[in-house]
């Protein structure tokens, strides 16, 4: 299988050559030099919770973070102008909601384009930390610790162009999955894109990652959408060691990305 078919509209489990491919590279390279900014100018971010300051990501969080963007940008761009600094300008054109990422690369990256960004944290500290850098840089961006998977969204909110999430959903007990991933599909617009991402395979370390097809499916149908890309599910068969805390489990990251 020849990963590099594949673009970031195709829901799939990690390959390293999709970091390589002409609509995520960009984005890739993008981030990457944002984070080293954020460390040189003394800007905290988070990465699995842990909010310090730093100058990268591992390659693996930026694979979920690089193809997500990609897809929301490209699904808001014409094709001729969604790579490299033109999707950096199409992001001010972008209402994005986030689910679980305060503080994180993703959501400050899209405020530094002129994005208004809406994101869910239940972390007191990191939705705290979002907002006091969003007022100092005077960005777009918002933080609140509402819960989705317990509360509606309130209707003030409205619709976004992007649903985003990254590494969430496998610290959620499986039916709170699906009461979060319904809720966020209906903020969605007409056409709108949902780009999420969680821990895949059989081996997956957190007790709620999904484990196969069939729990995808569950996700997919929780949303009510359909996959961005006809081929749907796309799973390489590779598996990493990706926690250095479980170096004896194997496992992957799965990123789907769905529309209305």
């Amino acid at each position: 299988m020849n990963t590099n078919d594949f673009t970031c509209r195709t829901s799939k489990t990690l390959a390293w050559a999709d970091l390589r491919a002409a609509d995520v590279a960009p984005l890739y390279a993008e981030l990457r030099k944002f984070a080293w900014r954020l460390g040189m100018n003394g800007t905290q971010f988070a990465v699995n919770g842990i909010l310090k300051r730093r100058w990268w990501v591992r390659r693996a969080k930026m694979w979920e973070y690089a193809r997500g963007l990609a897809c929301i940008l490209r699904a808001k761009q014409s094709k001729d102008n969604a790579e490299g600094q033109s999707a950096r300008r199409g992001a001010g054109e972008t209402r994005v909601i986030d689910f679980g990422g305060g503080a994180t690369l993703p959501i400050f990256w899209l405020a530094s384009c002129g994005a208004e960004v809406l994101c869910l944290d239940v972390d007191a500290r990191l939705a705290e930390h979002t907002n006091r850098v969003a007022k100092e840089r005077g960005w777009k961006l918002q933080a609140t610790t509402h819960d989705l998977t317990h509360e509606a969204a309130p209707a003030e909110w409205g619709q976004f162009d992007a649903v985003i999430s990254f590494s969430v959903l496998e610290h959620i007990p499986f039916a709170q999955q699906e009461v979060a991933l319904a809720r966020l599909a209906g903020l969605l617009r007409p056409d709108g894109v949902m780009a999420i991402t969680f821990d895949y395979g059989a081996e997956a370390a957190q007790p709620f990652a999904i484990r196969d097809a069939a729990g995808v499916e569950r996700l997919v149908r929780a949303t009510g959408l359909e996959f961005l890309d006809a081929r749907g599910f796309v799973d390489t068969g590779e598996r990493f060691v990706l926690d250095k805390r479980h170096r004896t489990k194997r496992f992957t990251f799965a990123s789907l990305v769905m529309t209305g």
